[in-house]
């Protein structure tokens, strides 16, 4: 069944690269289909950089940073979206980079509640009281 899907959706690309080609010319949809590639390859790179300093920013205050990670999994997913040739896939990934607060803020509150069941210290800066000395 995935299989068919698969085919279904390379099917669909297909004819929309073919439908745009007539349409606009092939010059202008080669352009459009290297551009999206270089874009989504830079919301890769950017995006799951960016991710990464702001998830050691939340785990060094103590937080859990659920909603840094979905954002940078959002934006990975949109570069590779836009990576894939095709109008299909650009515009889901446009859709998502748009849409992607608000999935972002849901999901993040989801795994906050449940982690925060399981695992009330994640919530709260931890403080570790003692005495430190140094040898020399």
């Amino acid at each position: 069944m995935p299989f068919i899907i698969l085919l279904v959706f390379v099917g669909l690309e297909t004819w929309a690269i073919l439908k745009m080609m007539d349409r606009l010319g092939g010059a202008f949809v080669g352009f459009w289909l290297l551009g999206a590639a270089v874009l989504g390859l830079w919301l890769i790179a950017h995006g799951g950089l960016n991710a990464i300093a702001r998830v050691r920013v939340s785990v060094s205050r103590g937080e859990l940073p659920a909603a840094e990670i979905f954002q940078g999994l959002l934006s990975a997913f949109a570069g590779l979206l836009l990576l894939l040739p095709g109008f299909i896939t650009d515009l889901i990934a446009v859709s998502l980079l748009i849409s992607g607060r608000g999935i972002k803020q849901r999901l993040g509150e989801r795994l906050s509640a449940s982690v925060a069941q399981a695992r009330p210290d994640l919530k709260k800066p931890v403080t570790l009281d003692g005495e430190y000395r140094h040898k020399r």
